[in-house]
């Protein structure tokens, strides 16, 4: 039945109608006249199956191929196609066609309706996330002002105090607000790159200086070990290149070994890039917690996390800008042995940046 097309039932009406005149032909011939079949009933009898093929074709065409185009017009109709635009092979089997034509469609309407499903929670978890990352600080600064205005404001050995920790939570809600606004950059492919070559071994050490003081209160050594001969020019956006940085050394200070604490900064030369790696002798992560990791508001430790005053969003900052950069990064850790971070770069040359300067200037990234 799959292989039935409208064709060959033409041609089985036909066949049958052509069979069955020339039987009755010969019939009545041979009984009533005593007379054999002669030229004129063949002819009579294949034009009249030609009649019937023709006049089946038709008919079906007409009565079932309407209904089946209708079929395909509900199937096409959100790709904007007209009915009159919908072709019928006659050669191809009738129904199974059509039958493939809805399981695709049927597909592609679950696929949608799955995705918009996972679009929707993710939506809510987001707010969700927005709403819990912000109420802390919110509350906090209205506890420690509502505090002052009751009386305390008068107290000087508690107004400074809460002034303090309120500007330490108006800055951990400014944090928040500028990493939601980048998220929303990256997202939306508004992020610009500004490419430029970079000594990569003055810039680390740039960066080392910016943490130096959170470093000292953490009591964290922060070591840079190149296992490069040289000095290596890289390609980057410096701006975002630093907020890279930046982040995955304060998780690395932060996050790491209480106690003796130690960050080591490893470049090693590839071909035509090179691999940084960020290493802490922290506690460690579990394995199931990895493939979450740059998710955004994810946090393996919530209560710590929250404690050292992050966002939730860094890593996922640091992922969508090595990404937009054409970079991957991964993170490796051991329980115990601590974690390390690794992203690559691209060495600069001449050819190269010219290169990234005429892919930025032609489109977004």
């Amino acid at each position: 039945m799959d292989n039935i097309t409208l064709r060959k039932i033409a041609l089985l009406a036909g066949a049958v109608v052509t069979a069955s005149v020339y039987f009755n032909d010969w019939l009545i011939s041979s009984l009533l006249f005593n007379e054999n079949s002669t030229t004129v009933n063949i002819i009579v009898s294949l034009a009249t199956g030609l009649i019937a093929y023709w006049f089946t074709e038709k008919a079906v065409n007409y009565f079932l191929l309407k209904r089946l185009k209708q079929i395909y017009q509900m199937i096409y109709r959100q790709n904007h196609k007209s009915i009159d635009t919908v072709k019928i092979d006659l050669d191809k089997p009738l129904f199974k066609e059509v039958e493939n034509e809805v399981s695709l469609f049927i597909k592609a309407q679950k696929n949608e309706m799955n995705t918009l499903r996972h679009l929707e929670n993710y939506r809510k978890d987001f707010v969700g996330n927005v709403a819990h990352e912000l109420k802390t600080p919110i509350f906090n600064i209205q506890g420690y002002v509502h505090t002052l205005i009751d009386g305390a404001i008068d107290d000087p050995e508690v107004n400074k105090s809460y002034l303090q920790k309120a500007a330490d939570n108006i800055d951990r809600l400014i944090k928040i607000i500028e990493d939601l606004d980048s998220i929303y950059k990256l997202e939306s492919n508004q992020l610009k790159l500004e490419w430029q070559s970079i000594d990569l071994g003055q810039f680390i050490d740039s960066m080392m200086d910016e943490i130096k003081l959170l470093a000292l209160e953490k009591s964290v050594t922060v070591r840079y070990e190149p296992e490069v001969e040289s000095d290596i020019d890289i390609i980057a956006d410096p701006d975002y290149l630093r907020q890279v940085f930046i982040n995955l050394l304060e998780n690395s200070i932060k996050y790491g070994r209480e106690q003796r604490g130690e960050t080591l900064i490893k470049v090693l030369e590839l071909d035509t890039q090179v691999l940084v790696e960020i290493n802490d002798n922290g506690p460690g992560i579990e394995a199931r917690h990895l493939r979450h990791l740059f998710d955004r508001f994810y946090r393996v430790d919530k209560a710590r996390s929250r404690q050292a005053g992050g966002s939730g969003l860094g890593l996922s900052i640091v992922k969508h800008i090595i990404e937009a950069m054409g970079q991957s990064i991964q993170v490796r850790s051991t329980i115990g042995s601590g974690s390390t971070f690794s992203f690559t770069l691209d060495k600069a040359s001449p050819k190269r940046l010219l290169q990234m300067q005429n892919d930025l200037a032609s489109g977004p990234n």
